[in-house]
């Protein structure tokens, strides 16, 4: 149903009342003795007296869907109909004889009885608010005109635009319902697609692999092409997971007093081969002189190096990028230009919502999942900034503003915890626990490659054979396996002599806090998402050995 203006009301009102004034003038020529009867012409002749015609007239009134009322010349109500009583929530008879201006609260007072004057002379139409016997406030449409010249004093006819209005309201909310639907399922098509792009290079590169005139020069491409795109999957998911921690309000900063510089320095070099690959050209402009922030150098290098990311996409290969900088008293600004395709001006007041994309991913080769701005306002907002996009409109450019807070220098900038260089790493006796076969092997080679004993096992049940033999110092425990769970294994590994001391991490596609929670309930040390990067997984682990040994001093 599309919604009604005051036109529309308008002119029903004005069907309405000439069908009354058509009524009334019947009833006024019977009443006066002018006529005996009024014959009515339509499939038939009928023939009315005065009371035949005088109480359809009334039923009609009662019936309409309008509140209508008969006032005298200064306003006392002197009848209403049913509508007219519901829509003020008084019974008609606490009504009739009293002043309408008893009952609107707004226009005031003496500009209302101005209205009903000029309603003498010429017709009036405008908004009203009444008030009901309740307190509440009713919005409606009133139509005001005389009847029989003025003698007879003034008819009303309102409309309640309280309940319409929810309803307009409604079809927005449910068509914002929609359109969310729609993006989410359009963002769900396209994630499949970026997943499915990077793992047709991978199994390229595999299949090469098998060949038998693979050579030296063929087994680093495709242990390239692996690697290139297995991060690029990773990248993916980390972002999904990162806009649910934030939305969640689960996302932590590891804050520390960064200069500006570096932090775009670390963006830059993320985003170089994206731009390099498309051929533009990038201008940096920083501030003299350091600008120190309070920030997560990692989570802020990210945000910047979206910003890029996406200018290089959206931009036409050869082009040009703008990265620029400017303090503003404690506040600074970095500013990321582009001459892409621009933002349509209706989409530029949701391009920060998640899912929504200025042009759907298959229309260009670099689409993107269209979380990549959301996940960037929720890390500014984070570090108590805030980001604005900036459009002349559809191939215009755009411009992303990121605005933060700054802070002063740091007298000695201490060294973050993963900073911190780690000890010599010895060798350790691994057992690797995963029914993915292809899992379990692929790590367990690359732990060997790395100067550790591993051992790879396919279900928890095995694993506690094996580990009574071979006695680990870590066991890396997939969570979903049959016969025994991860979760099972690692109660039953630390009820055991050989298991007590042994570094258990759980190694699972769950990231959540909940997951987390449960590992750490169940007896792990550590909790660690798919797809595991060793060297990150070595280093964490050797934290867990190091605190063990201080405190067992």
């Amino acid at each position: 149903m599309t919604e009604r203006t005051n036109a529309d009301l308008a002119r029903e009102n004005e069907e309405l009342r000439a069908r009354l004034d058509e009524a009334e003038d019947a009833i006024r020529a019977l009443s006066a003795g002018e006529v005996d009867a009024v014959v009515v012409r339509n499939e038939r002749d009928c023939v009315y007296t005065l009371d035949s015609a005088d109480k359809p007239y009334r039923l009609l009134v009662e019936q309409m869907p309008q509140a209508a009322a008969t006032l005298t010349v200064d306003g006392t109500i002197l009848y209403c109909n049913q509508r007219f009583s519901e829509l003020l929530g008084r019974p008609g008879s606490s009504i009739v004889g009293r002043p309408i201006q008893e009952f609107v609260t707004d226009p005031p007072r003496e500009e209302f009885e101005a209205l009903l004057s000029s309603a003498r002379d010429v017709e009036v139409q405008r908004e009203i608010t009444l008030l009901r016997a309740d307190g509440a406030k009713a919005l409606t449409f009133l139509g005001v005109t005389t009847l029989a010249e003025g003698a007879l004093g003034l008819c009303l006819m309102l409309t309640d635009l309280t309940l319409h209005r929810h309803y307009v309201e409604l079809q927005h909310t449910q068509q914002a319902l929609h359109d969310a639907d729609r993006r989410k399922d359009e963002f769900l098509a396209t994630l499949a697609h970026e997943l499915r792009n990077p793992l047709a290079p991978i199994r390229n590169a595999v299949r090469i692999l098998r060949t038998a005139a693979a050579g030296q020069r063929e087994f680093e491409w495709a242990r390239e092409v692996v690697d290139r795109q297995t991060q690029h999957m990773a990248r993916l998911l980390e972002d999904l997971l990162d806009v649910s921690r934030i939305s969640s309000g689960k996302l932590e900063l590891r804050r520390e007093r960064i200069e500006l510089a570096a932090v775009i320095d670390m963006a830059i070099e993320t985003s170089r081969p994206v731009i390099d690959a498309c051929g533009h050209d990038l201008s940096v402009t920083l501030p003299p002189g350091p600008v120190w922030l309070d920030a997560d150098p990692v989570r802020l290098a990210q945000v910047f190096a979206n910003l890029l990311n996406n200018a290089a996409k959206y931009t036409e290969s050869g082009g040009r990028i703008w990265l620029t900088s400017s303090r503003d008293g404690d506040e600074v600004a970095v500013s990321i230009r582009d001459r892409g395709i621009g933002i349509a001006g209706e989409v530029l007041p949701r391009i920060f919502t998640i899912f929504a994309q200025a042009e759907p991913a298959l229309a260009r080769s670099q689409g993107g999942l269209g979380i990549g701005l959301s996940l960037v306002k929720g890390l500014v907002d984070l570090h108590g900034g805030r980001v604005e996009a900036r459009s002349a409109g559809t191939g215009q450019g755009s411009e992303f503003v990121v605005h933060l807070p700054t802070t002063v220098a740091p007298g000695a900038v201490a060294r973050s915890r993963d900073e911190t260089p780690a000890a010599a790493v010895q060798p350790l006796q691994v057992l690797v626990v995963d029914d993915n076969r292809d899992s379990a092997d692929s790590l367990t080679l690359l732990l060997e490659s790395m100067g550790h004993s591993a051992t790879a096992e396919y279900d928890g049940e095995k694993a506690l054979e094996r580990g009574q033999t071979v006695r680990p110092d870590v066991m890396l425990l997939d969570i979903g396996m049959p016969k025994l769970n991860g979760y099972e294994t690692c109660r039953l590994v630390r009820d055991s002599d050989w298991g007590r001391e042994a570094v258990l991490v759980a190694i699972t596609g769950w990231g959540q806090d909940e997951d987390r929670r449960r590992s750490r309930d169940a007896g792990f040390d550590l909790h660690v998402v798919k797809p595991v990067d060793p060297a990150m997984l070595l280093r964490r682990i050797a934290v867990v050995r190091e605190r063990r040994l201080l405190s067992a001093e």
